[in-house]
């Protein structure tokens, strides 16, 4: 058998997120919408205290020349735009603003340095954190210059290099001449710059100049110097020790090659002479030799030792080789042998004699090379040094023309200095504070994040269970039914008697052991049989008994919950009691011997009960209530609860048989269960339950509770039919729910649970 692995979830479709976020803000609409109240509270409060502010703007468009000093330094390239960059922090920089308060003279304008406060201002100096009052020209020039910075905005426009100057104020005259003023503070401050950097330029410049006359005078006369001490006069702008090396060293080439040639023809003449000496067969290149000599001696011995050769293989084939005329013929191949030999001896001597002469041409001619060489090395080295003295001398002579050229520029401009700026148009002024649509789209952005979050932040805190789909995914089982929340849902089943004017039916109490007063729970099961509630609690019954799926078969169903309080108690009641109206024979046991709060509600003068009838002391007849209009009867946990050994009484033997002659007699077995988290009473019935049904309170029980209590009973896990949420606000619920609350159940109506 193959197994797949676990299927990789779908991510969720489009209307599947609509749905989500139209749940999310039904269910947190009213966060959301106090939210965006406040602030646009907020947003209106603030346009109402905001003093106006207008806005001035100027264009300027700064040039691309620079001075004499960057010029030569970095050259006349294009700026790139982070020169623009640049140009927009020097407008931006302490020095323009300190321009722009100096000639407007802001520092003494108390209205500038003390604008109108907002409504946050003045709640900030009533709380002792707003500005302090200048005591000083120093302060108030600082303030002043803080209040240009905060002003000013200014921006490159397109691609171009025109800025636009833009400034803040309360005041439109302000504003203009501060906009305009900033264009004059930046003209004026790359004026001074250019000058001081011409006049910096043109000082730096004078002093090499005097420094490099004078290292080019003493660089031309060490190159003089120095050609009268080495001797060193050229010929048509050559050395003569450069043309006599030529010539030596071709000569001295001829010499070795002729010499090499020597050698290697003796060479072969003794490789030749020594292969006939010991009767070897000798190559054709070998051959070559003797006849490339022309040695008409040689030549002959050849032809008859040629002739020899062949005529002594044609015999031996005819005779063979042992035949005398054979053997003769050979004798005569061996002599000739030797005389080839005796007569290359001769030329190999006549060689030898050759080789010398060519070997001491050779050394003669070596050694006047290497004595040219060393006289020529000497020259060199004069050479290398007069090439650096006549380079540095060039170089000086270069650097002095380049640089008395850029003085007599620096001296000009200084003169009449250029400016980099220049003003496009003056400044305008409008108002542009405060600005209604964009405060009320932050209010209202504002509002909504801040909604928005806290909704979330309400939905990761809600770790209760809201949906059927919920129950399925977290806890892998059906989600049975949804019940609803009735008017008094949360009130603890009381141990008291309920007054009979109220009730729907009073039994006769005169009958042994009767149920007087049904908890409300029932009476909702017979006077609405087709509430909402009714419509829930047989849901349940339905589905257990086709999960079952057995036919004329004792159901024993056990109701349990995770937490106490859950109304666990009030559905296995309803439960029971809607069983018996339908002609079932149902008996109600109450399990939950530590909090018997059935018990207390149906049987309160109950003397025996379930503990009393699995330890034997009391009948089962005698420990049964019933209810004379019903099929209905009841079991209380008996008068002894709280024994330390119920856990035990209720995993024995005994209480198995109990409920076996309980499914012998009744058609349903309702037991209402302890709690998970109560201890192992649970665990201790699985013995004799055969479906579990969870009860878990409708956004009030935790998910992590559930999962942990269910973690430590696998056993009744594997039991559970599957889950209830019980008290189910349903106008709540359409929120979260949008499918399953009021489309099936219709409108929501209250009911009322058990006092």
């Amino acid at each position: 058998m193959t197994t797949s692995g676990p299927e990789t979830p779908a991510s969720p479709t489009l209307g599947e997120r609509l749905d989500f976020v139209l749940g999310f803000l039904r269910r947190r609409y009213l966060i959301v919408t106090v939210c965006l109240l406040l602030s646009l509270a907020l947003g209106a409060l603030y346009l109402y205290t905001a003093p106006p502010t207008y806005t001035a703007s100027a264009t300027m468009m700064i040039e691309t020349r620079k001075g004499v000093l960057q010029d030569y330094l970095v050259g006349n390239t294009p700026p790139d735009p982070a020169w623009v960059e640049s140009q927009i922090g020097v407008l931006k920089s302490v020095n323009v603003a300190a321009y722009v308060v100096k000639q407007l003279r802001l520092a003494e304008d108390s209205k500038f340095i003390h604008p109108q406060p907002s409504l946050v201002d003045k709640l900030l100096a009533r709380l002792g954190w707003g500005d302090s009052e200048p005591n000083s020209d120093a302060e108030r020039t600082e303030r002043a210059l803080g209040a240009v910075t905060n002003g000013l905005d200014i921006r490159r426009v397109g691609q171009s290099y025109i800025l636009q100057i833009n400034f803040r104020s309360q005041t439109p005259e302000q504003a203009v001449k501060v906009a305009n003023a900033m264009v004059d503070a930046y003209i004026f401050d790359q004026l001074n710059a250019k000058y001081q950097a011409n006049r910096r330029a043109g000082d730096w410049l004078q002093e090499r100049l005097q420094a490099l006359r004078e290292q080019a005078a003493a660089a031309e006369r060490s190159v003089i110097e120095f050609k009268a001490k080495n001797n060193i006069v050229k010929a048509s702008g050559t050395l003569m020790n450069e043309k006599e090396l030529t010539e030596m060293t071709s000569q001295l080439a001829a010499a070795r090659a002729h010499a090499s040639e020597v050698q290697i023809r003796l060479e072969r003449i003794k490789a030749v002479r020594e292969a006939y000496a010991q009767d070897r067969p000798v190559s054709a290149a070998d051959e070559s030799i003797s006849e490339a000599m022309s040695n008409a001696i040689i030549t002959q011995l050849r032809t008859k030792y040629l002739d020899l050769v062949n005529r002594e293989a044609d015999w031996a084939v005819r005779y063979g080789k042992n035949h005398e005329a054979v053997v003769k013929l050979r004798n005569q191949i061996r002599d000739l042998r030797g005389s080839i030999r005796d007569e290359l001896g001769r030329i190999e001597e006549t060689t030898k004699s050759e080789y010398g002469i060519a070997q001491k041409r050779q050394d003669e001619l070596e050694k006047g090379f290497t004595a040219l060489i060393s006289q020529s090395t000497q020259t060199n080295q004069a050479q290398v040094a007069l090439f650096s003295l006549e380079a540095a001398a060039q170089s000086y002579r270069k650097l002095y023309d380049s640089f008395l050229s850029r003085h007599t520029e620096s001296v000009q401009q200084q003169s009449y200095p250029i400016s980099d700026a220049r003003a496009i148009s003056p400044a305008g002024v409008s108002q542009t504070g405060p600005r209604t649509l964009q405060v009320w789209l932050v209010a209202i952005i504002a509002g909504g994040v801040l909604g928005v979050g806290l909704g979330a932040l309400r939905e990761i805190r809600d770790r209760g269970f809201r949906t059927r789909e919920q129950v399925r995914s977290v806890l892998a089982t059906e989600c049975l039914a949804l019940v609803p929340l009735m008017a008094e849902g949360r009130k603890r089943i009381s141990s008291g008697r309920r007054s009979p004017a109220v009730l729907p039916f009073v039994a006769d109490r005169t009958v042994p052991r009767s149920i007087c007063y049904p908890p409300k729970a029932m009476r909702t099961i017979i006077d609405s049989p087709s509430s909402p509630y009714a419509e829930a609690i047989r849901t349940i019954k339905l589905t257990v008994d086709l999960n079952n799926g057995k036919e004329n078969h004792t159901n024993v169903i056990g109701l349990t919950s995770c937490l106490p309080n859950e109304g666990k108690s009030s559905l296995a009641a309803a439960m029971a009691m809607l069983i018996a109206q339908g002609g079932a024979r149902t008996i109600l046991v109450d399990c939950d011997v530590r909090n018997p709060s059935l018990s207390r509600a149906l049987a309160p003068d109950a003397s025996a009960g379930l503990l009393d009838v699995v330890a034997g002391r009391v009948a089962l007849e005698d420990a049964v209530w019933s209810i004379p209009t019903t099929n209905m009867a009841f079991l209380p946990a008996g008068a002894s609860v709280g024994v330390p050994n119920a856990t035990e009484v209720l995993a024995s033997g005994a209480a198995k048989s109990l409920f076996d002659t309980l499914q012998i007699k009744y058609d349903y077995v309702i037991v209402d269960l302890a709690p998970l988290a109560a201890g192992v009473d649970v665990r201790a019935t699985s013995g004799f339950i055969v479906s579990y049904v969870l009860v878990i309170e409708w956004g009030t029980t935790k998910v992590d509770a559930v999962q942990s209590v269910l973690r430590n009973a696998p056993g009744l896990q594997e039991n559970i039919v599957g889950a209830v949420l019980n008290k189910v606000n349903m106008a709540a619920m359409s929120r979260y729910d949008s499918y399953g609350a009021n489309c099936y159940y219709g409108r929501p109506r209250q009911a009322s649970l058990m006092n």
